[in-house]
């Protein structure tokens, strides 16, 4: 973001660029925002039976 956001460097997005399975907002993230990623990572993982590559 600010004067980087369109660098011909930066990427809008990680997404882009590697796989996301959980988003956490903020920038920086507060405390209650991991913990609420890491619930979600939690859950996914229960749903899932095998590991994707």
């Amino acid at each position: 973001g600010g004067y980087y956001h369109y660098s011909y460097s930066v990427v809008r997005g990680c997404d882009r660029i590697v796989p996301v399975g959980i988003y956490v907002p903020g920038c920086p993230p507060t405390a209650e925002a991991l913990l609420y990623g890491i619930i979600q990572l939690q859950n996914k993982i229960k749903r899932t039976n095998t590991i994707a590559r």
